[in-house]
This record gives structure tokens, C-alpha cells and sequence, in this order.
């Protein structure tokens, strides 16, 4: 895929894509383009805000709560774990345990870990298990990325 930026001086501002099949990526492309950046609202001891998506490291289910954690803090979300993967899948969204869903653009790195799990360290340092239970599904997310990018 190729990427072709044109600056103008007047005008309105349009984005094309060209596509040979509706991939994940150019469905992302898509929804980023026509939906602008998706929020959450998050509370916390200092009130309620909105958390841009794209800011949320993972999400946890903690007896019965969800919560969001971002680079510092941490908000509760009044969403379950399965309404935010089927959600938010296309922004990035992912499944890793019973109890977690990453966020797959804040991870740095993989490393393989005994009985079929992986190790996933996020772009803050913090270290997240993904279990054996869903990391195959992870290794065909990635690969699908990896396709769309040819």
C-alpha cells in the first residue's frame, strides 16, 4: 500500500482510497475518515471525561467492572469487555484474555512464552499476558495486518 499526501491551498480537504478488496485496514481507513476519532467516557475520583480510544492501553474486567488504562491513569467504563471488542475491533481492539482486551497499536513488542502464550510489553513498559486460548486468533490478526500492507 502506498500513501499519497497533497497539500492545497483552498478548497475542502477530501481523503480517496483505491482499493482492490474491503480489507480490515482499509475499513479502518473508512471509519477514521467518516466517524473522526472515537471517545469513551471514563470516570474517576476526579469526575467523568471523555478517553480518545486511541489513548486506552487495554481495558480489565474487575469483579464485575470494566476499567480503561491509559498511559497514567486508570477510568471506569460502563461497558462490558465483549461490547468493546465487537465495538471497536477495527480500532484496534483485542481480546487477550477472559478478562482483557489490548489495544494492539500501543504494543512495542512480542515474545513467545511457554504453553502457547504470549507476552506482549505496551508502548508504557507494562508487560500483558495474552493466553494460549487466544493468542492463534492474535497470530491471524497480525498476520491479516501484515497482508494488508503488501
Amino acid at each position: 500500500m502506498k500513501l499519497r499526501l497533497e497539500h492545497i491551498s483552498d478548497g475542502q480537504e477530501e481523503v480517496i482510497v483505491r482499493y482492490r478488496t474491503m480489507t480490515p485496514t482499509i475499513q479502518a481507513i473508512s471509519n477514521l475518515v467518516t466517524q473522526g476519532q472515537e471517545k469513551i467516557l471514563g470516570r474517576n475520583e476526579q469526575g467523568e471525561r471523555y478517553l480518545a480510544l486511541d489513548d486506552i492501553l487495554y481495558f480489565e474486567s474487575i469483579d464485575g467492572k470494566t476499567f480503561a488504562y491509559t498511559q497514567k491513569k486508570v477510568y471506569q467504563v460502563a461497558c462490558t469487555l465483549k461490547d468493546l471488542v465487537s465495538n471497536y475491533a477495527f480500532k484496534g481492539f483485542f481480546r487477550c484474555t477472559k478478562a482483557m482486551v489490548v489495544n494492539i497499536y500501543q504494543i512495542q513488542s512480542f515474545k513467545s512464552q511457554a504453553y502457547g502464550r504470549i507476552e506482549a510489553t505496551l508502548d508504557n513498559g507494562e508487560r500483558v499476558l495474552i493466553s494460549r486460548k487466544y493468542a492463534n486468533k492474535l497470530r491471524q490478526v497480525l498476520q491479516e495486518g501484515i497482508k494488508d500492507e503488501d
